[in-house]
């Protein structure tokens, strides 16, 4: 079954270009360029993926990503934009975007990106459930709770995978180059900045003091290792 991508983008011959290059692909695409369009559209179309441009007329894209986590919305979205600062990467993962990438881009590098994110999917036990701290992490419904009051605590697609990996795999110790390829894919050209950005977001859910983490452990000169 064909995949849905919905392109947000608001200059009319990259967002066509976007289009035409994800249907040769075999990508059933829907587009958007604005963001209030872009928030129907993913109720509409209720697509599999989106790809979010930042600078939007009406909403920016920042304001999109953060309306639908809050929404509890678990689409993986990928941020694509201009802006150049380690800032604006920042922001995006922590308003719940699953990806980061700058323009101008490589169609190949941006494909790869979107099925490492589709590809994330796994089959995991009925009722699979592990518990560390005061959080319970369910394995087939991919939530994370407190188990406190069964809180569910906000993840996206791309935060739980890499809590997943470190829970399934708690302690041992891994380096970033390691985590890239295992949570994000071989063919994925992030840096090992990604994976420290990605582990401060999560820090700051699931650790009481994220400066002085209990769980998700910094290895000096090596990587990160979880602890129950």
């Amino acid at each position: 079954m064909k995949r849905t991508i919905l392109v947000v983008e608001d200059n009319a011959a990259l967002r066509l270009g976007l289009e035409i290059e994800l249907k040769k692909r075999e990508f059933n695409v829907v587009s958007a360029d604005d963001g209030p369009g872009a928030l129907r559209l993913v109720k509409a179309a209720n697509p599999d993926l989106v790809l979010l441009d930042i600078m939007l007329p009406l909403m920016s894209g920042y304001e999109v990503c953060q309306r639908l986590r809050e929404e509890r919305v678990r689409v993986p979205v990928i941020v694509l934009t201009a802006k150049t600062g380690d800032d604006d990467e920042l922001l995006s993962f922590k308003l719940g975007a699953d990806d980061f990438v700058r323009k101008p881009f490589r169609m190949n590098t941006l494909v790869a990106r979107i099925q490492a994110l589709l590809q994330r999917a796994e089959v995991v036990p009925e009722s699979a459930q592990i518990s560390f701290g005061r959080f319970e992490l369910d394995l087939k419904a991919k939530i994370l709770r407190e188990r406190s009051g069964k809180h569910e605590i906000s993840l996206t697609p791309r935060e739980y995978a890499l809590l997943e990996f470190f829970v399934l795999h708690s302690g041992q110790v891994f380096n970033r180059e390691q985590l890239l390829d295992h949570v994000w894919g071989m063919d994925y050209e992030g840096t090992d900045r990604t994976v420290d950005r990605f582990v401060t977001v999560l820090r700051q859910k699931i650790e009481r003091r994220p400066k002085m983490p209990e769980h998700l452990k910094t290895m000096r000169t090596y990587g990160y290792k979880f602890e129950r």
